[in-house]
């Protein structure tokens, strides 16, 4: 029997350990997460586990919240060991949970403490931790360190005016106390879902990040969103991030598909979404207006991004803020989002097909050759990610459809969120595998607000060593340098290559 947690944690076969050994150590390209950006500047210290944990982790809410513990505990106003200690409580009920498991893995990565945390050992373990974080080590920029992160993408909003990635990047140029990267991402999700309440905040505030310009339609947006991609790409912006339910259809016969007709639709759409003309609009029509609006700006942006050689990571399959009471408490990305149906996979293969047949006849393979306002290139580099598991098998297909160009082109997302657990994890390897190349995979993402998630990246490696052993050890790959490679490449050197500018 193996000991808790220990080496040989999640690695379930011989030659998956021997493989483990060669990636354990790499650097992290971590290029999805939610990270603040000032806090790395300012180089936040946390001095107890409350802190470091429970201060923005709604993996860890729904947790405590499935548990039964009062919302007073989880985001009140209670004391710091209080919510701990319930933290403590309820651990030890979730077995298989990667909450479970992350937890140890931190308290393992970076205290040495290897005992399992339960009611009875908090006590000790709190007292324990908060001892070695008394002298301020545990600060961003030294956590970021200590794990090894060679380049973070945080998520950003296109009316950011990146102030600490402009800091962090001059304090490195400087040879300073950063070195690594700290790189915005482009996230327009505000100007896409068009049908949310703060659509009309959001244009404001683009109005004001573009010194204060008229928006007052379609064509206008698009040209407020391109001047800030322009900056967002001057100041080291190589991703794009856009989430929506679902893939939107065009609600229009194809002969009237024209792009004259389709922004009249996306005008009505707009101008209607601010109160800046009187329509009398049905629900159903008010529905088909928004799907248009949201076709076509998707298409935009896809093309932007294309232009500029960047990635669009597209996140599907969500439903977002379900319990509305606590929504109205504690507000948005607290842990009341959950699963929704699988995509309308043909939805999504018709916008990409239009997408790409927008490329010009000479447009080059790699956008950045060219002046990138004078040409269409198709589709850009897209990583989709669902969270739907019934989506994966439809999306796994889907993207061989428009491979070439560059290796990978478009590929399926890594397990996400929902599916960030040891047997999602293992589906979407083997689903990769199976329907599509597993060398060209990007990897694990931390998709986290915590400065110690990246012992998800322990987690991943250790379960993709296990899955590519297991196939060496039943004949189904060499055991060879080709291996080393690959488990090195999907850990590490893939999304460094696929990335960096």
């Amino acid at each position: 029997m193996k000991t808790f947690m220990d080496e040989n944690f999640l690695l379930e076969n011989k030659k998956g350990a021997e493989l483990y050994q060669q990636v354990k150590d790499l650097p992290i390209f971590d290029y999805h997460c939610h990270l603040d950006p000032k806090e790395i500047y300012e180089n936040r210290a946390f001095y107890d586990l409350t802190e470091l944990w429970l201060e923005c982790d709604h993996y860890k809410w729904r947790v405590m919240r499935n548990a039964g513990v009062a919302e007073e505990l989880v985001t009140g106003n209670a004391d710091p060991y209080e919510k701990f200690l319930a933290f403590a409580r309820s651990l030890p009920l979730f077995p298989g949970n990667p909450v479970y498991h992350w937890a140890h893995l931190e308290l393992k990565k970076y205290f040495g403490i290897t005992e399992p945390l339960t009611e009875k050992t908090a006590p000790a373990i709190w007292e324990k931790t908060k001892k070695i974080m008394a002298d301020g080590s545990f600060c961003a920029r030294n956590l970021i360190k200590t794990s090894k992160v060679d380049t973070i993408f945080t998520t950003d909003d296109p009316t950011s005016d990146l102030k600490y990635h402009k800091l962090l990047a001059e304090e490195k140029a400087q040879k300073g106390d950063v070195n690594f990267t700290v790189s915005p991402s482009f996230r327009p999700d505000r100007f896409v879902n068009i049908e949310k309440p703060d659509f009309p905040m959001a244009i404001e505030q683009l109005s004001k990040a573009c010194g204060n310009a008229k928006i007052e339609n379609y064509d206008s947006l698009v040209k407020a969103l391109k001047n800030r991609l322009d900056f967002f790409v001057d100041n080291g912006c190589a991703i794009a991030d856009i989430s929506f339910t679902d893939f939107p259809k065009i609600m229009t016969s194809a002969e009237n598909m024209t792009s004259e007709n389709l922004t009249k639709i996306c005008d009505k759409a707009f101008r209607f979404a601010l109160k800046l003309d009187k329509y009398d609009i049905k629900p159903d029509e008010l529905s088909d207006l928004n799907m248009t609006f949201k076709y076509c700006m998707i298409k935009e942006l896809a093309l932007m991004f294309a232009r500029k050689n960047m990635t669009m990571q597209i996140h599907t399959g969500v439903l977002r803020n379900q319990n509305t009471t606590r929504f109205a408490q504690c507000g948005a990305d607290c842990g009341i989002d959950s699963v929704g149906n699988a995509i309308d996979i043909e939805a999504a293969g018709l916008l990409f097909d239009d997408i790409e047949k927008s490329a010009d006849s000479d447009a080059p393979d790699c956008a950045g050759k060219i002046d990138g306002d004078k040409i269409n290139c198709g589709l850009p580099r897209i990583i989709l990610y669902t969270l739907n598991p019934n989506s994966y098998y439809p999306i796994a297909t889907m993207i061989g459809d428009f491979a070439g160009k560059v290796p990978g082109r478009m590929q399926m997302g890594a397990a996400w969120w929902f599916m960030d657990h040891r047997d999602g994890i293992k589906e979407q390897l083997k689903i990769f595998a199976n329907t599509s190349g597993l060398g060209i995979f990007n990897g694990m993402l931390t998709d986290s607000r915590s400065f110690v998630s990246y012992a998800r990246h322990d987690y991943f490696r250790r379960i993709l060593c296990s899955v590519i052993g297991e196939w060496i050890e039943n004949g189904e790959y060499p055991d060879d340098e080709n291996a080393v490679e690959l488990v090195k490449n999907i850990s590490f050197y893939n999304a460094k290559n696929n990335f960096s500018r």
